[in-house]
């Protein structure tokens, strides 16, 4: 038997994925085990045996155990005494793995699952690039094709990785482990499309920004030094392969050069990614800054005309988010979340998924017309609003009512 819900605090053993990629899921993660003290949950972080699996995320629970904020502790199997929780929470899609491994070590509790995206496909938005904006279970045997199509990976890779997505998540449905956390509506409706059969909590507040760090960068004002920046992982899912055809066509279509900084990494000249720019001519148009610091990170994006974000896969994007609070519009992919999400903003323009043609064209309308610069005075106007929205206060209350709540509805 567990024990009752306390009142006041919830005791959550949180099971870390053995994912190596410090991923926009993951800072979520850490994020809600900084603020979760606000929210009276009080976490237990189970490592794998061998410890954090990524050099990042050890630093962060080092930082968090010091500061006395969590307990951490390592999981084998079969421990002596069973490890009781009020809460035993999944933080990630790729729950399998996780979940044997809390089972082995006799790790006790009521079973949440955070769902980031979908497991294996990210998600069903690159069927928009064949024509389909509802996708229903008739239209996912076109999904390997599109992703074969547009993340230029193999066609088998492909269908086995739809075939994983749909095997995990009607897997989870059929068993009925524990209620699942979507953090969007439009992530929930994928998740039902894909076979999912209960209900998707969708947290009103699913994501938080640390406003400090925003009103610093907001607080030096510099140069527009880049016509547009990138900042994403170096994957097909997240638009990446798309970028140099969409800077090549931005230069014909405003009929000057432009100036693109990426941030993320840097690539290998022999890549994939590096013969596409020599390809298109475009190799001393884009300015690579690595991977950086959040404060270096925010600078850089303050200092661009409008954050390119041409991501296939999406169920809450962080990187809009800061861009918008840092007071710089957004060209971004139509895709659900974006659609649901931020289609009010007028600091928000969409195109259509998968066509470069279409950024280069709203990115040459935009400069002729100064746009971009009234889209920025928006921006600026509305980030108030969206950092009092979007805090990880909030996110880390409703992370609490997703299993308080969805305890009781079990």
């Amino acid at each position: 038997m567990t024990k009752p819900v306390c009142a006041d605090r919830l005791e959550v053993g949180l099971i870390v994925p053995n994912i190596d990629a410090y991923s926009g899921a993951v800072h979520r993660t850490v994020k809600l085990l900084e603020h979760g003290g606000g929210a009276g949950l009080h976490h237990t972080v189970l490592l794998p045996s061998a410890g954090a699996p990524n050099p990042a995320l050890g630093r962060e629970l080092a930082r968090l155990e010091a500061a006395g904020t969590v307990d951490v502790r390592r999981i084998g199997r079969g421990g002596r005494e069973p490890l009781r929780y009020d809460a035993v929470s999944v933080p990630t899609e790729y729950w399998w793995g996780a979940y044997r491994r809390a089972q082995a070590a006799g790790v006790r509790g009521p079973l949440f699952f955070d769902f980031h995206l979908l497991p294996y496909v990210g998600s069903l938005d690159v069927l928009q690039s064949v024509g389909i904006d509802r996708p229903g279970r008739a239209d996912l045997w076109r999904l390997p094709f599109a992703m074969h199509d547009r993340y230029r990976e193999g066609l088998a890779r492909s269908a086995r990785e739809t075939l994983a997505c749909l095997a995990s998540v009607r897997a989870l449905s059929r068993w009925r482990l524990g209620p699942v956390l979507g953090i969007s509506g439009a992530l929930a409706r994928q998740l039902a499309a894909v076979g999912y059969k209960d209900d998707v909590y969708v947290p009103g507040c699913p994501n938080g920004i640390e406003a400090d760090a925003v009103q610093d960068a907001a607080a030096v004002e510099g140069t527009r030094e880049y016509d547009g920046i990138f900042v994403g992982r170096f994957h097909p899912q997240k638009g990446f392969l798309d970028l140099p055809g969409i800077v090549a066509r931005m230069k014909r279509a405003s009929g000057r050069e432009v100036r693109i900084a990426v941030c993320g990494g840097s690539p290998d000249p022999s890549s994939r990614f590096g013969s596409m720019a020599r390809a298109h001519g475009i190799e001393r148009n884009l300015e690579f800054l690595g991977q950086l610091p959040v404060p270096e990170l925010y600078a850089a994006i303050r200092r661009a005309r409008v954050l390119l974000y041409p991501s296939y896969v999406d169920s809450f994007s962080l990187t809009i988010l800061e861009a918008l609070c840092l007071g710089v519009p957004v060209l971004a992919y139509d895709t659900e979340v974006v659609r649901d999400l931020w289609s009010p903003s007028p600091a928000v323009f969409r195109v259509p998924i998968g066509s470069p043609e279409g950024f280069a064209e709203t990115f040459a309308e935009l400069d002729a017309d100064s746009r971009l610069d009234e889209a920025r005075r928006a921006a600026v106007r509305d980030a108030p609003r969206l950092m009092e929205r979007f805090s990880w206060t909030h996110a880390a209350a409703d992370q609490r009512t997703f299993y308080e709540e969805m305890r009781h509805a079990a």
